[in-house]
């Protein structure tokens, strides 16, 4: 009985750091995926020259009390919270889920991308915010909430091995091969769009769905960078339709597949609406943030939905052992010693009644 509750202690003081660490990471997605709409709103109300240098703000640690000042300086405080989270998730990771070896590597990967995105927002400030670079660091920040969704997706990744896998059914490696096709086609149709407003090509066409009334676009540089983003937005809009009718037929037993497809669909439709109202306002800044707030929940959501469809394409042997790591000795039950056999012609000792 001793042996019993020392093993149900050891699990009970397992369990605990693992609870806490799930809480950090998710914690860490919620202010990541805060910090890039915040940015989305110091680009849309054009406040990121408001601090033209970098890291001060008009040479000073604590900035002016402006509109537009505070707004970017809340975004580089967001900047900075972020970081101290992902850096405290990596410690965690190294410190208490070591036998998970998507866990600790997906982590240090994010301390990585934090200190480049930390870089290159500098750089993109120093710069006078070109729209390549603008780019750049919102595909950086979008990698980094994907890869956090990776990170806490493996630590709530806790399915007994013996549970059926939709591996070898009814193509399911076909099928997350296709949501990873779908996620990435969803990601570089944020990144036009990211360029359509640096670049200025916002409103080279003031009407929606036509173009200044014409069924097909005509003009220049700017028109034409409009036109490829709103052409790519119907593209993904097919690949992702295609995919939600394979999980149908493929994938229905799957039902965490299936049902955040359904709302990746959801936020798809949202999201094209949300881009006509840019247009139909004429670029306000709350439909622009609201435009980008709804591009990043669509692609966190289809990120999740790769990481559903990867887990059931796996076979239960080989999820256990990516996800998860064997226990320890420490934690496995000891053997019971045997019994010494009593001499001959001896009575057995009996112990206390």
């Amino acid at each position: 009985m001793k042996g019993a509750s020392s093993m149900d202690k050891t699990a009970t003081e397992t369990k605990a750091p693992a609870t806490n660490f799930r809480w950090l990471i998710l914690v860490t997605c919620v202010a990541t995926y805060a910090l890039i709409v915040l940015g989305s709103v110091v680009r849309v109300t054009g406040s990121g020259d408001a601090c033209p240098d970098w890291p001060r703000c008009r040479g000073d640690l604590l900035p002016p009390l402006e509109s537009d000042v505070l707004i970017e300086f809340s975004h580089r405080l967001l900047a900075s919270l972020v970081g101290f989270l992902v850096l405290a998730t990596a410690v965690a990771a190294w410190r208490w889920q070591r036998r998970a070896p998507a866990v600790v590597w997906g982590a240090t990967a994010a301390v990585a991308l934090v200190g480049g995105q930390i870089v290159l927002g500098g750089v993109t400030v120093l710069n006078d915010l070109p729209s390549s670079m603008v780019m750049a660091h919102l595909a950086l920040a979008s990698a980094l909430l994907a890869t956090l969704l990776a990170i806490a997706f493996a630590s709530f990744a806790s399915e007994p091995v013996g549970r059926p896998s939709l591996a070898g059914q009814g193509g399911a490696t076909a099928f997350r091969n296709l949501t990873f096709v779908t996620a990435l086609a969803t990601f570089g149709l944020m990144l036009t769009g990211s360029y359509v407003s640096g670049s200025g090509a916002g409103l080279a066409f003031r009407d929606w769905p036509l173009f200044d009334g014409r069924l097909l676009p005509e003009g220049g540089r700017l028109a034409v960078i409009h036109a490829t983003h709103r052409l790519a937005v119907v593209a993904v809009g097919l690949v992702l339709l295609y995919t939600m009718v394979r999980a149908w037929r493929l994938q229905r037993r799957h039902r965490p597949a299936v049902l955040t497809l359904t709302l990746a669909l959801t936020l798809y439709t949202a999201q094209v609406l949300v881009g006509a109202a840019n247009i139909w306002t004429l670029l306000r800044p709350a439909a622009g943030a609201a435009h980008l707030a709804l591009a990043v929940a669509l692609w966190a959501t289809l990120v999740t939905v790769a990481l559903f469809a990867h887990r059931a394409a796996q076979p239960a042997t080989e999820r256990a052992r990516t996800l998860v790591a064997p226990a320890p000795p420490a934690l496995a039950e000891a053997p019971m010693a045997p019994r010494p056999e009593a001499a001959p012609g001896t009575v057995p000792a009996r112990g206390p009644s």
